[in-house]
């Protein structure tokens, strides 16, 4: 018997969970982006509030484009006693299928006031090795 739903591809194209009544507000475990297509580049925006620049890692491959980050909640104060906790230690992943062929090694990225912007220039020929890229 095959347990798949009628959203399953809608899942997998989206990358967000369509399972259950929570998944229809915001999912948590991944980041909300926009995808923008130019002639030249794709300008890939994602929303990561709360995250440091050196714990969001940005790796362009095989013509998809993976985001993640991860962040630690506060550690407990042996001296402090909490009336309600509601912040925890996160990790998100996106990845984005890119729909042309990219320079991966030119891609760039920065992060400013909880916003990644990831910058992907078109390639005249297809690449096959993947690259880190460094979030400025």
């Amino acid at each position: 018997m095959n347990s798949s739903t009628p959203f399953d591809e809608i899942e997998q194209f989206l990358g967000r969970p369509f399972g259950n009544a929570r998944s229809w507000g915001r999912d948590l475990r991944t980041a909300d982006v926009d995808v923008a297509e130019y002639d030249d580049e794709f300008v890939v925006v994602a929303d990561l509030p709360g995250y440091d620049r050196e714990h969001i890692d940005v790796r362009v491959a095989d013509g998809r484009l993976t985001i993640r980050a991860e962040r630690e909640a506060e550690h407990e104060d042996a001296g402090r006693r909490y009336l309600q906790r509601e912040r925890r230690s996160e990790s998100v992943t996106r990845s984005i299928e890119l729909p042309a062929s990219v320079d991966e090694t030119d891609a760039t990225a920065t992060y400013q006031h909880g916003v990644l912007t990831v910058t992907v220039p078109r390639a005249g020929e297809e690449t096959d090795a993947g690259h880190r890229v460094d979030v400025n």
